[in-house]
């Protein structure tokens, strides 16, 4: 089989997206790029600052204040993560703070953002070989990617994993988990660049019923295919 440079896994928040990236770069050797990492970076830097309202509402030079926060960011990708220190300091559960998770989508759908960590995203692979998982990496950021797979869920069992997944950090209702789900998925799907869509030509599998281990074991066989 000879290795494809770079393979994108996309799909809705809490389907097994990063889980079965980290899974597949471990055992392909690549480099893993956690794509959403860099949307919570945004909107945690944009808090961190006092800069949220005013971005938002385009009070500011985008493209500019963006450059001036991520002058002070690093990346190290490694086939376990996708590191991301600012100010020399590793950014990690701060990302997945409810603050930021309930904002975020607000921040991914401006046109600038989008565009910035695209650009971003591309010098950042350069000629690794990357498994690449968001929202629109085989739809948009690495369209010529040679695989591409999709992944998704029933909309209960993602609520129950980010549940399960959130409640080991801090308490928190079902309730609330399930409609911030529900309300990123709405804006996901809805907004206007860069909407979450099936990229064609994509391998699509509901993980629903699926442990992680058999994921990658049907990814695996589609690789041997290609």
């Amino acid at each position: 089989m000879k290795k494809p440079k770079i393979i994108t896994i996309d799909g809705p928040a809490a389907s097994g997206k990063t889980t079965i990236a980290k899974l597949l770069a471990k055992s392909l050797g690549y480099c893993l790029l956690e794509s959403g990492a860099f949307y919570r970076l945004v909107t945690y830097l944009l808090l961190k600052h006092n800069l949220y309202e005013k971005f938002i509402q385009k009070n500011l030079n985008l493209i500019e204040t963006l450059s001036k926060l991520f002058s002070s960011v690093k990346i190290n990708l490694t086939a376990e993560a996708t590191q991301i220190f600012y100010e020399g300091r590793e950014i990690k559960s701060e990302l997945r703070e409810i603050q930021v998770e309930e904002r975020v989508s607000v921040v991914a759908s401006i046109p600038e953002v989008r565009e910035f960590i695209k650009d971003f995203l591309r010098k950042l692979v350069n000629n690794r070989l990357v498994v690449a998982e968001g929202r629109d990496m085989g739809s948009v950021v690495f369209k010529d990617a040679e695989v591409k797979v999709f992944l998704t869920a029933d909309e209960r069992i993602r609520a129950e994993r980010r549940y399960k997944e959130k409640t080991e950090k801090e308490s928190l209702p079902y309730t609330q988990v399930m409609d911030s789900l529900k309300k990123r998925d709405q804006l996901d799907s809805t907004r206007k660049v860069a909407p979450l869509t099936v990229p064609e030509g994509a391998l699509i599998l509901d993980t629903s019923e699926l442990t992680p281990k058999e994921v990658l074991t049907k990814i695996l066989h589609h690789l041997e295919k290609v």
